[in-house]
């Protein structure tokens, strides 16, 4: 009689009986509904001094990385133009 009051649904894995506010199956022992918390799951970065200072500073380095490569690029290419016009020619 106690088992027709209690309210009852059926594990989606093996199919057993189960009380309806189970999360995990009583028979099989895997997980049947989702976990439901009140506070949100914290998600944590674990960087060395991960801070968002320290993140916005390393995209400015980045970038007058790239601007100072592309100005050595341009330098080294001129001087070596200027060596092909002023360097001594063997005929």
């Amino acid at each position: 009689m106690e088992e027709a009051q209690l309210k009852t649904k059926f594990c989606k894995h093996c199919a057993a009986k189960i009380p309806e506010d189970a999360i995990i199956c009583t028979h099989c022992g895997r997980q049947v509904e989702e976990l439901k918390s009140k506070n949100p799951d914290n998600i944590i970065i674990n960087n060395s001094s991960s801070t968002s200072s320290s993140a916005s500073a390393g995209l400015h380095r980045r970038r007058y990385s790239v601007l100072f490569d592309l100005f050595m690029i341009c330098i080294t290419g001129g001087l070596w133009i200027i060596w092909m016009i002023i360097r001594p020619k063997y005929y």
